[in-house]
C-alpha cells in the first residue's frame, strides 16, 4: 500500500532525536523533526519539499488505498504538506495512525464526516 512512514531515532539518553519520513516502499525520505535541547522541532522546508513529493507519490500511486503513519504536531508546521495530506484524503482511502493530540488540523480531521477514529486507549482489553 503507498503513503508514508515517519521514523524515530532516539538518542543516547533514549529520548527521540530525530524524526525521518519516508515511502512505505522505502528510500532515503527526509529529515522532518529533530530534537536539540528540549523538545523536537519540526523542519518545515523537508516538509514543504520532500514531504509533500511522499504524499503526492502516494496520492497518484495505483489503487485506492494509502497508509499514513503518523500525523502529529510536526506536520503542522506546513501548510504544503497539510494541503496534500487533505487531497490525498480527498482522493483514496488513507488508513492513518494519529497522534493523541489536539491540533487545528487534527481537530478538521476528527470532524469530518467520512472520517471513523478509534481510540485505542479506550479499548477493554480481551481475555
Amino acid at each position: 500500500m503507498p503513503g508514508v512512514v515517519s521514523e524515530v531515532e532516539r538518542g543516547a539518553d533514549g529520548l527521540p532525536a530525530r524524526v525521518r519520513l519516508r515511502g512505505r516502499g522505502g528510500g532515503e525520505g527526509c529529515l522532518i523533526g529533530v530534537r536539540d535541547t528540549g523538545a523536537m522541532q519540526p523542519r518545515k522546508e523537508a516538509l514543504d519539499a520532500g514531504g509533500v513529493a511522499l504524499l503526492r507519490a502516494a496520492r497518484q500511486a495505483p489503487g485506492a488505498w494509502a497508509a499514513v503513519d503518523e500525523i502529529g504536531f510536526l506536520e503542522s508546521c506546513s501548510p504544503a504538506y497539510l494541503a496534500e495530506l487533505r487531497l490525498l484524503l480527498a482522493e483514496k482511502r488513507v488508513l492513518a495512525a494519529v497522534r493523541k493530540d489536539s491540533t487545528p488540523f487534527l481537530r478538521e480531521l476528527f470532524a469530518r464526516s467520512d472520517c471513523f477514529v478509534l481510540d485505542l486507549d479506550q479499548l477493554e482489553a480481551q481475555p
